[in-house]
């Protein structure tokens, strides 16, 4: 999009009350959305530089794995998708896709260098991912805390900011008024966080979800 295309998008966007985010790759690009006034940007493989503006966020970036050995780590430490788990041609699928890849990993590294900078600036960081499994959050907020970002920092981006920029008034924290939705963890997350995987029961509006049963 041309920079009068975006800033007509976004002033429009702002007229009707919405927040724009943007999925930009260049530094350019990054600079001209943020003096149109976007609200977030989607930072994947964006360059340093970006200051702190007030009302700007950043969604951290979702990072390939750094090696092939890390992600057959991952890869064995399972996630619990539901009852009987991936149907095999799904998980085949997964693992043809396992494999090493030095582009992706010099993007990694970029990435990551990234995060650590801006959340070093003080831009406030919010949880989003474009991943296609649905234990993707669990990677992100580990790729996070690689990144330089304390387990804590993750955990407020992932609730309490991520709730914050959709205007989520009711949840994002453990608080009086707020709607009781937690997960009850096996291990404490401060001291690892792909502790966030070790799910014990799940919490929503206050009562527990069957977990055994397939989610609609």
């Amino acid at each position: 999009m041309t920079p009068e295309q975006y800033a007509a998008v976004i002033d429009e966007a702002h007229n009707r009350g919405l927040r724009v985010t943007a999925h930009i790759f260049h530094m350019d690009d990054a600079k001209g959305l943020m003096r149109a006034g976007l609200d977030a940007l989607r930072a994947r493989r964006s360059r340093q530089g970006h200051r702190r503006r007030d009302g700007v966020h950043v969604q951290g970036a979702t990072v390939p794995y750094p090696d092939a050995e890390s992600a057959g780590s991952r890869r064995e430490e399972g996630f619990e998708l539901a009852p009987g788990g991936l149907p095999a041609a799904e998980f085949a699928k997964l693992e043809e896709a396992n494999k090493d890849d030095p582009k992706a990993q010099a993007f990694y590294g970029i990435q990551a260098r990234n995060l650590a900078k801006l959340n070093a600036a003080g831009v406030r960081i919010t949880l989003g991912t474009d991943g296609n499994r649905p234990w993707g959050p669990h990677e992100e907020m580990e790729d996070m805390v690689l990144a330089g970002m304390t387990p804590m920092q993750v955990i407020v981006a992932a609730t309490r900011n991520s709730a914050g920029f959709v205007r989520m008034t009711d949840a994002g924290t453990l608080e009086a008024g707020m709607s009781a939705d937690f997960i009850v963890l096996d291990a404490n997350p401060l001291d690892d966080i792909t502790n966030t995987r070790r799910i014990s029961s799940v919490i929503l509006r206050g009562a527990t979800v069957d977990r055994t049963q397939p989610v609609r």
